[in-house]
């Protein structure tokens, strides 16, 4: 079973980390010694005060929307995720003096709306889609000038996410809150690829452009680029899900990430550097529960899976007083 990194969104404590090794060498028996993380250790850059504000607002958003999502509400999460962005993208429009942010954030978000057009509807086919009509009654520009002679629905599809996460990547201009909030779009679809109720086209694939856009603004977010191997896995792409996986260990080695990494080694038939990474999944699991022991009092708190409803009333716990 692959496991979510057990983590909130927000950087309670930094430390560094180091990258994990290529498979073809032993790797080392590596611990964490601080609480689940986020970001590695490094001078946050200086912000303006109204940036400051912005992102403490996008953070209450941002779990807001996570407690939505747990209790299902799962469209109105994503109007709180989608509030979140176009926050963050007209503060930074307002501090640079622009309007490429919001311009970038509408793009985007047209994309991933009009990507529905090249799935085919109720008994309808793939073939009986009219790409050239499609592609022109849209706003989104990217094929605009292709010839559409060898042109798939689902290439099509695939141009219009890539185009997505790269306007999404802009519109949040480097910012953290911006990763952050990708992240929890990227979950959001993630768990409703899984409810087939709600009626979300195409769910999966946007769920990878949205985590890919989260690591474009933010290469080390760690979780999102766990939870994106983790979906990958699920979709039968082990290949890139190891990609995405050895990419969150590097920043933030933690035993449900290493248990992944094996997971994964196994369905792609690497018994060797699956046991490896088991064995680092314990040895950082005993780690983890001696810290824990040390700050709790207690080593029964195991990296588990807990439903989204009791994660976010966590995360909300733990961040009281902290904005």
């Amino acid at each position: 079973m692959l496991l979510p990194v057990a983590s909130a969104l927000v950087v309670l404590t930094l430390l560094s980390v180091r990258p994990t090794k290529a498979d073809d060498q032993p790797p080392r028996e590596l611990g964490v010694s601080g609480p689940a993380l986020l970001l590695p250790d490094e001078k946050p850059h200086r912000r303006s005060e109204h940036l400051e504000q912005i992102a403490r607002q996008a953070d209450r958003q941002i779990r807001h929307g996570f407690e939505l999502a747990g209790r299902k509400a799962y469209f109105a999460a994503r109007a709180e995720f989608v509030g979140a962005m176009r926050i963050i993208a007209q503060c930074l429009d307002t501090e640079h003096q622009t309007t490429v942010h919001s311009r970038s954030l509408a793009a985007g978000l047209n994309a991933i709306k009009e990507a529905d057009d090249f799935i085919p509807s109720g008994s309808a086919l793939e073939a009986d889609l009219n790409l050239p009509n499609i592609i022109g009654g849209h706003r989104t520009p990217v094929l605009k000038n292709v010839r559409t002679d060898n042109l798939t629905p689902v290439s099509a599809l695939k141009c219009y996410l890539t185009f997505a996460q790269e306007q999404l990547a802009a519109a949040a201009g480097g910012e953290v809150a911006g990763s952050m909030t990708l992240h929890g779009l990227g979950k959001l679809h993630g768990a409703m690829a899984w409810q087939k109720s709600t009626n979300v086209r195409a769910a999966e694939p946007k769920a990878v452009a949205f985590y890919q856009a989260a690591l474009l603004v933010y290469p080390k977010n760690a979780i999102a680029s766990n939870d994106l191997g983790v979906l990958l896995a699920r979709c039968g792409r082990y290949g890139e899900a190891q990609n995405a996986l050895r990419h969150s260990l590097s920043i933030c080695p933690q035993s449900s990430g290493w248990h992944n990494l094996a997971e994964v080694y196994r369905q792609l038939g690497r018994a060797e550097p699956a046991r490896r990474a088991d064995r680092l999944a314990q040895s950082t699991r005993r780690t983890e529960d001696a810290r824990r022991k040390v700050r709790y009092g207690s080593s029964h708190q195991n990296v588990r899976w807990v439903d989204p409803k009791k994660f976010a009333k966590s995360y909300e716990k733990n961040h009281q007083g902290r904005n």
